[in-house]
């Protein structure tokens, strides 16, 4: 009778004692996660060193590449051996990431997955750390522009019978406004969408021959002009400045969910040389976008 008692004790209460003394482990476990440079610049790698102590019967996963460093894009990892002492095991990563983020302050933290006895899986997050964005362009003050001053009189000979030249405008202007008050808004309209026109034409046939030829040797050059391009013509049919704009504020203001995803392919290969088979397919995104604000804009001045 005593042992069964004791048996039913056990399997009762031991998971519950576990379970209050588990959470106080945790915290004596949290993971250090540190960049080893106090500054980052767009597109440059960067190391982050991630290491965690934790008891010598337990096993810990490190996070995957592709998920937990947002912003950051991980370039490649560095994996040491597990050291174990009587303090318990030492595990730790070096990553090299990237970012091409504008933020002036940019935070880090990444978790550490604890398997515990139960086979159950809890994730332990660092402390968060900052890195600086270095800043390559620096506003310059213009000096103030002064002009020189002519004194100098010259006296000009009367050259122009100036009434008859004031009755021949007034007599075309009110020519003019004739015609503008009769046909003005089909004149306008004719006129802006060959405007328009000649304008996404010259857009197309220097876009297409930046990108035709497109391979790793003339990628970083080819596609940088492309994207400048890019941006000039779709801020002039948008009327929105968007080579001033990030990318994250132009996937915002375009509506086009490829958009994002192509914009991030292409900073990729342009800040950071990495240049894959998607690169031609990004840019071809691009000017799918531009096709489409350019008809969205036919369409409104047309009223259709």
């Amino acid at each position: 009778m005593t042992a069964d008692f004791l048996l039913r004790f056990r399997r009762a209460f031991c998971p519950f004692f576990i379970g209050l003394l588990t959470p106080f482990w945790l915290r004596a476990q949290i993971p250090s996660g540190v960049f080893l440079n106090d500054t980052i610049e767009i597109g440059q790698p960067v190391q982050y060193a991630l290491s965690i102590r934790h008891s010598a019967q337990n096993d810990v996963l490190f996070p995957d590449t592709g998920r937990y460093f947002s912003p950051f894009i991980v370039r490649k990892v560095a994996i040491f051996p597990t050291q174990t002492d009587e303090k318990g095991s030492l595990d730790s990563a070096v990553y090299t990431l990237v970012s091409f983020e504008t933020t002036p302050v940019q935070i880090l933290k990444t978790p550490v997955f604890v398997l515990n006895a139960s086979a159950d899986c809890t994730a332990v997050y660092s402390r968060p750390d900052t890195i600086r964005l270095k800043e390559r362009i620096k506003s310059q003050q213009l000096d103030t522009l002064r002009l020189t001053t002519n004194t100098e009189v010259v006296t000009l000979r009367q050259q122009m019978n100036y009434p008859l030249l004031f009755t021949i405008l007034f007599g075309f202007s009110l020519l003019g406004g004739l015609i503008f008050l009769l046909f003005g808004r089909t004149i306008r309209t004719r006129v802006g969408r060959y405007r328009l026109y000649r304008q996404h034409v010259d857009f197309e046939r220097t876009f297409n021959r930046l990108i035709r030829h497109l391979g790793p040797e003339t990628a970083h050059e080819n596609a940088e002009r492309a994207v400048v391009l890019w941006k000039e013509h779709l801020g002039w049919l948008e009327r929105k400045p968007f080579l001033s704009l990030t990318t994250r504020e132009i996937v915002d203001s375009v509506p086009d969910n490829r958009l994002a995803d192509a914009l991030k392919e292409i900073d990729g290969m342009v800040y950071g040389g990495v240049y894959s088979e998607q690169t031609q397919q990004s840019l071809k995104i691009l000017r799918e976008v531009a096709d489409n604000s350019y008809r969205r804009r036919i369409i409104a001045m047309t009223g259709n």
